[in-house]
């Protein structure tokens, strides 16, 4: 069988989805299946860091936007390469394509469109994006032979908002790579702190110009954590929706001594950002899976998140959970696991073996399974 991989994210998107797709690449590089691989992108392999390997080949197709890649491009190739089955992580296929197909879908883009909505986020092109999603994904869902989901929760929301059998719906939780992992010296967890102006330690946050991050909760449970105020919260990401905003946040909630934005950061540095931690605070409002939950759990930080949407699983019964609407239950949080080492250590503990059930040979293998299903 001839199964394509549409892996065009891995060069445009910083974000969780293209470290999964830079993932199940680098898997199949190792592995040796009787299938043959064709991985679709539109910067060379070389220019991203990708392996070369007689398991997989590369065909590199230059494409402008996100829409022209999904609809001609990746259409275009696929044909080209006469690709038996194709793996997509997209919320769009391509309409002209007649192939089988794979969707592995991390979320239903109907929340994250509305929370978009709500906080004025995304210029023209974005709008137009979601215009198109808000067409192309039921139908998408129609083309697709299979939907591969990561959570029970997004495989629920798939049955309950758009009636998808749920013979059609296979769950396969992703994984992180195995750079993500603990790492118990002391000096390194000193010098990480330093690097960052964080030496008495700190709380970890994404900050990436997702409404569903809920920052704003995030700096108010920080605010008011009864904790030594030399702790610091460092926020990693391309930063808030509105950045005048959240400027002002923080001079009225008097952290401007005490937040660090550390932009966007490498993923050696965010590993190292994870294992200094004190805490890692996701109050996230919606997750189709919670990559960054399992990559903390991954590298050892005790984990406090939200007790909503897929999190609830990811997190298991190894975090403090808390609604994300609750500032005071994550300020709460925050005071018992500074405070507290000895069940902090309980916690990271149970969060790193929860973490090591996940694996990225088993993702590829249920994903190469999947194709093998869809094709018979």
């Amino acid at each position: 069988m001839r199964i394509g991989i549409d892996a065009v994210h891995i060069s445009r998107n910083l974000k969780g989805i293209g470290r999964v797709e830079r993932n199940i690449v680098e898997t199949l590089a190792e592995s040796t299946y009787p299938h043959e691989f064709i991985v679709f992108l539109d910067r060379e392999p070389s220019e991203i860091g990708l392996p070369q390997s007689d398991s997989l080949s590369y065909s590199v197709n230059r494409s402008k936007s996100l829409i022209e890649w999904e609809q001609v491009r990746l259409n275009r190739a696929a044909r080209q390469h006469k690709i038996d089955c194709l793996i997509t992580l997209s919320d769009r296929v391509p309409l002209l394509y007649s192939g089988r197909i794979v969707l592995y879908l991390f979320e239903i883009p109907d929340r994250r469109r509305e929370l978009a909505l709500e906080n004025g986020v995304g210029g023209f092109y974005q709008r137009t994006s979601d215009n198109l999603t808000r067409f192309v994904f039921p139908i998408s869902m129609r083309r697709a032979r299979l939907i591969a989901v990561p959570s029970q929760f997004t495989s629920n929301e798939l049955q309950a908002k758009y009636g998808i059998l749920d013979r059609k719906i296979t769950i396969i939780p992703a994984a992180v790579s195995s750079e993500f992992c603990p790492n118990d010296n002391n000096q390194h967890k000193e010098q990480v702190r330093k690097r960052y102006g964080a030496p008495e330690g700190y709380v970890l946050h994404f900050c990436s110009g997702d409404p569903r991050e809920n920052t704003e909760l995030a700096l108010r449970a920080f605010a008011l954590a009864n904790i030594s105020t030399n702790i610091k919260i460092i926020l990693v990401g391309d930063g808030y929706v509105n950045q005048d905003e959240l400027t002002d946040m923080i001079y009225y909630m008097q952290l401007e001594d005490r937040v660090i934005s550390a932009g966007y950061v490498s993923d050696s540095d965010l590993v190292d950002l994870y294992q200094a931690a004190d805490v890692y605070m996701d109050p996230s409002l919606y997750e189709g899976f919670g990559l960054q939950v399992l990559e903390a759990m991954s590298c050892g930080v005790p984990v406090l998140c939200s007790n909503t949407s897929s999190l609830a699983e990811i997190a298991s019964d190894v975090a403090l959970t808390y609604q994300p609407t609750d500032t005071e239950g994550f300020a709460h949080g925050i005071e018992y696991l500074i405070s507290n080492p000895a069940q902090a250590e309980i916690i990271r503990d149970a969060g790193i073996r929860q973490a090591s059930e996940y694996s990225w040979n088993t993702t590829v293998e249920r994903l190469v399974t999947s194709c093998e299903y869809a094709l018979g």
